[in-house]
């Protein structure tokens, strides 16, 4: 039978807004998992003892929270939402009687008030610490991995500067060691005119590499991405560790989109080890970590990495010999080439990126059946390797091992996956914002809704044998 819903006045009941929210909704739980009132004691030095009194800044880190947990990208939009929402009233504790705080006092107080404090950082560390309490983060094998998202710049309005970038840590060790070792080949043979090293010994002006950059006028933070395989255009790089137990994400930082994958990892390492005092034994991460200053940190962190070697196949396409195919000995520090040819150390390749050179005898190229393919030239074959060549090969032996594939299967789980989720449902995509400042905190705010609904679900002791299934399965 057809029923009409005529139109009619409604009733007035009596009712708080606590009964109109479900039992079993998730801003419940996650009200009764969390106390934010720790909020109040990170906030205190930003508010003055007189004047008049302000929004609570609970409710205004609530409202931002909730535009990731909804994945609502607007700050209008989200305030209209919680108007007519019973949930996030009750989730705010704004009665049906109270007035919504305005956009005005939360972009103020969020890009004011808040914007020179690390309240955002320190509000997500502290999720991370109640993550390792409730024992859902164990803090010993990292997984790391990175995402573009797309800036809010026009690729149309964009300038080219030049940039000059001086040398980090890392590469003024290298320098040193290349120096010494350049010197030394030079005192054991004078007359040779491929070992002399470049630049000032007493500057570090050579150390300083010029280059030309496509910087954008609408967004001066950003960088520009143009590598095969990537999304052209202006674009943020979110940087993000998680730990292995359940995916908790432990790290969020954010770079220019230009800027390689590898530059920020081992800073980021210590930062987690001395803020969360993890005890960090074994890390993985994909092939965009494969360099020698993130095997060389780790090693000095005596950290085990599993991470994806860098694939030469294409690169040496054509070669009848690459230089895979030459065998290493360690103990006599040679090179021996598929025709048990003995390549000795003989130079430092002071280039940029300052390699040790092995050279095979001009006599056995010239005699060798594959000259023509292996060493076209008129000189002997020769090999650059790595400085901290020993570092690499350390993890390169862990590649074979079940624990390496078990590793990058949950790098793939939680990273990828992890990523996914974000994108999708928490705010990820894309950014309205301009500045690293304002990105940073999308991504914070992002990775803490991620996070929040991990520690409700997991806290409990739920979908553990879920999880070791899961992995299983991927392996097999």
């Amino acid at each position: 039978m057809l029923k009409k819903n005529i139109k009619k006045e409604f009733k007035i009941i009596s009712s708080t807004l606590d009964d109109l929210v479900p039992k079993n909704h998730l801003l419940r739980k996650i009200n009764n998992k969390i106390d934010f009132s720790f909020i109040y004691d990170k906030v205190n030095n930003l508010y003055s003892p007189r004047g008049r009194p302000s929004i609570d800044p609970v409710v205004l880190v609530k409202i931002i929270l909730l535009a990731s947990l909804y994945n609502i990208d607007s700050e209008r939009k989200l305030l209209n939402e919680i108007q007519v929402n019973l949930a996030y009233r009750w989730f705010l504790g704004i009665d049906l009687d109270e007035k919504v705080p305005d956009r005005t006092s939360l972009s103020k107080n969020r890009n004011g008030r808040f914007r020179n404090s690390n309240l955002f950082q320190e509000i997500f560390d502290e999720i991370v610490r109640l993550c390792i309490k409730e024992n859902i983060v164990g803090g010993k094998l990292l997984l790391t991995d990175s995402t573009h998202i797309k800036a809010n710049a026009s690729k149309e309005r964009h300038e080219t500067i030049l940039l000059y970038e001086g040398p980090n840590e890392y590469n003024r060790r290298l320098d040193l060691r290349a120096k010494a070792l350049a010197y030394k080949v030079k005192e054991n043979n004078p007359n040779s005119k491929r070992n002399t090293f470049g630049g000032d010994a007493k500057s570090e002006d050579y150390l300083v590499k010029e280059k030309m950059q496509i910087k954008s006028i609408t967004d001066s933070e950003t960088g520009y991405l143009g590598r095969p395989g990537k999304p052209k255009g202006f674009h943020y790089l979110n940087h993000q560790s998680q730990d292995s137990k359940y995916g908790i994400i432990t790290d969020v930082y954010v770079t220019p989109g230009n800027v390689n994958d590898f530059i920020p990892y081992i800073d980021r390492l210590k930062v987690q080890q001395e803020k969360f005092g993890f005890k960090i034994e074994e890390v993985a991460a994909d092939t965009g970590y494969d360099f020698p200053q993130v095997h060389w940190g780790l090693d000095q962190l005596k950290i085990k990495g599993y991470i994806s070697k860098k694939d030469t196949e294409e690169k040496d396409k054509g070669k009848v010999f690459p230089p895979s195919k030459f065998k290493y000995d360690e103990f006599n520090d040679i090179f021996i080439c598929p025709n048990n040819k003995i390549l000795r150390f003989t130079s430092v390749n002071t280039g940029k990126y300052k390699k040790r050179s092995y050279s095979a005898k001009h006599i056995d190229c010239q005699n060798c059946s594959s000259k023509d393919k292996c060493s076209p030239s008129k000189v002997a074959r020769r090999i650059d390797i790595s400085f901290d060549r020993k570092s690499m090969n350390k993890n390169y032996k862990l590649i074979d091992s079940f624990r390496y594939t078990e590793a990058m299967t949950l790098r793939r789980i939680y990273c990828e996956g992890n990523f996914g989720i974000m994108k999708e449902n928490h705010n990820l995509r894309k950014t309205r914002k301009r500045g690293i400042k304002n990105v940073l905190e999308q991504c914070l705010f992002s990775a803490l809704a991620l996070n929040i609904k991990k520690l409700i679900k997991y806290s409990k002791g739920e979908c553990k044998a879920y999880i070791k299934a899961l992995t299983i399965q991927f392996i097999t």
